[in-house]
């Protein structure tokens, strides 16, 4: 591969589209440094040295017609203001969410972004949980996000894009903040990070309905929902009031997961936490039950490891990329209509292009509520919601 066309860390760009490096000769080639961050000028000068170990790299301070060029290429130069009305379009929003901790979001998370990875997609991870947070350490992060020119890149894990509080604070360190505090940690983990061009944002939630869930709601103009739980009625009793607010905000629900629900013993199963319980769930919710996933030893290994990516290779990931694909995506045209009785009632018209992109425009909600909706496979033309559906 030319060394002009590798990429620059973090930048999810070549050098040659940054317009970031000069061959001075043969065996000298000059960077323009846009972080002054150390480990990204190691990680450059190892890049650029596996390609040709007898090449001297040297780097020069970029000059404000450097960074300008540089901020309109990564989205780095739109305004607070812009990064909010463009930020639902071309990219799906989906958040994992449940009544309790320890059920398991992080781990179904991380999961599913490996499977959409797997299958093409680039991805987003926002870890919520502002308290509780695990994903960098459970997929084996190396670097911190970058930050350049009053914005961030999320770290980069393998092919996937992570940001999480994980990264702002020490080990030892607990987070004690209260609603306001919240609020614009997750206002600045949507829009001051920088999502280039990614199909999917995987955003993992914290337990309960509180703080963070209110402010998702209120940010974005539509996002989707998955209801994770265990098979106990002490979990999915909790769940469902997360559902339950999914459907009194701006978001659909996709449908439910049941983690943890057996363990497998050669030919026969073993239920710790019980049985059913994701089935009770969705049908009380009326959404499908995506899949009820086992109790996999190696998945706990793995995470504990920071591994978690080695799990595509094992056979039972085939389990997670059936889910993904029978329901997340087959089901994602019917489900996202559903949530439009919701967002119009917020006084938003919604249109989806022929590439499923996002288009929402002020208008008033009695308008709103007769619309001509033209999807790939699916066609909708004047979908009438109830007037009542509205308010």
């Amino acid at each position: 591969m030319e060394i002009g066309k590798l990429f620059y860390p973090g930048f999810n760009r070549s050098f040659e589209e940054l317009s970031s490096i000069e061959v001075k000769n043969e065996n000298l080639i000059e960077i323009a440094d846009f972080t002054d961050i150390e480990w990204v000028r190691s990680a450059i000068r190892e890049l650029i040295n596996e390609q040709n170990s007898d090449i001297e790299v040297t780097f020069k301070e970029p000059t404000e017609e450097d960074i300008l060029q540089v901020s309109k290429i990564v989205g780095a130069d739109k305004t607070p203001d812009e990064a909010k009305n463009e930020f639902n379009t071309g990219k799906r929003i989906i958040g994992i969410a449940s009544g309790k901790g320890g059920v398991g979001k992080s781990t179904i998370t991380s999961l599913l972004a490996l499977a959409f990875s797997e299958q093409g997609k680039k991805v987003g991870i926002l870890d919520a949980d502002i308290w509780g947070f695990s994903i960098p350490k459970m997929l084996g992060a190396k670097f911190p996000p970058i930050p350049f020119n009053n914005r961030i890149f999320p770290s980069k894990i393998n092919k996937l894009n992570v940001i999480s509080m994980e990264y702002f604070v020490k080990q030892d360190e607990a987070v004690i903040w209260r609603g306001p505090m919240l609020h614009k940690a997750i206002e600045q983990f949507l829009y001051e990070v920088l999502w280039q061009d990614i199909d999917v944002l995987l955003i993992d939630m914290p337990p309960g309905t509180g703080d963070v869930s209110i402010s998702l709601s209120q940010f974005l103009n539509f996002y989707e929902t998955i209801i994770l739980t265990t098979p106990q009625s002490n979990a999915t009793v909790v769940a469902e009031r997360a559902g339950i607010m999914s459907r009194k905000v701006n978001s659909s629900i996709i449908g439910v997961i049941e983690n943890m629900s057996h363990i497998e013993l050669g030919d026969s199963k073993l239920y710790p936490f019980g049985k059913g319980g994701g089935e009770v769930l969705s049908e009380n919710l009326k959404v499908p039950l995506i899949g009820q996933l086992p109790l996999i030893e190696d998945v706990s290994k793995l995470s504990e490891k920071g591994r978690l990516n080695d799990f595509i290779k094992d056979d039972l990931f085939k389990n997670v990329l059936d889910a993904k694909k029978n329901y997340i995506d087959n089901l994602y045209k019917i489900y996202s209509a559903l949530s439009y009785k919701r967002t119009l009632a917020r006084g938003y018209s919604i249109i989806r292009d022929k590439k499923m992109n996002l288009v929402t425009s002020k208008t008033s909600a009695i308008k709103a509520h007769e619309l001509s909706i033209e999807f790939s496979a699916v066609s909708y033309t004047h979908l009438t919601l109830p007037t009542s559906d509205l308010v």
